[in-house]
């Protein structure tokens, strides 16, 4: 995982994904953000908050062909985010979660090396840009339990039933 630097375009698009249509942002260097939203307008938002200070430029059917390979070829995908140094710690963390399996948020603060910051970790947990590939949806409550996630629960649940299948 590679930290997005100032970067003067990055393009974005809408694609479809077994969870329903997402919104992707990426350049050559990786992908920086894939959201679901409940429209196209709310993910323009959020995605002109995330990077106000970069120019996004559509590119639908880009966005569509890098979408089929991450989720149904399943490629191995470059990332570029942007984040704090205890972000990045805790996203790259995630993504040691195997596929079809959990881990809680005090395990991963134990793996950043910081087992008292459990709260901290949630809150970077719930900063991940990039929905799917840097899995916070892994990752459950103490006692077993989802827990929230940015995208909503029944999402989260999809996408743990569908990692289980894999």
């Amino acid at each position: 995982m590679k930290q997005l630097n100032s970067v003067s375009q990055l393009n974005f698009g809408f694609a479809p994904t077994p969870f329903g249509e997402c919104a992707i942002v990426f350049s050559e260097d990786g992908v920086s953000a894939l959201v679901f939203h409940e429209n196209r307008n709310a993910a323009i938002t959020d995605l002109k908050n995330r990077f106000y200070d970069i120019e996004l430029q559509e590119n639908n059917a880009k966005a569509e062909l890098l979408c089929k390979q991450i989720f149904d070829e399943k490629a191995k995908t470059k990332l570029c985010v942007r984040g704090t140094e205890f972000q990045m710690n805790v996203w790259n963390a995630l993504c040691e979660i195997p596929v079809g399996s959990t881990a809680t948020y005090a395990q991963i603060a134990q793996k950043v090396g910081k087992p008292k910051a459990v709260r901290a970790v949630g809150t970077a947990i719930g900063a991940n840009p990039v929905a799917w590939l840097i899995p916070c949806h892994r990752v459950l409550r103490t006692d077993g339990s989802l827990g929230g996630y940015r995208w909503g629960l029944e999402l989260k649940v999809k996408m743990l039933e569908r990692e289980k299948k894999i």
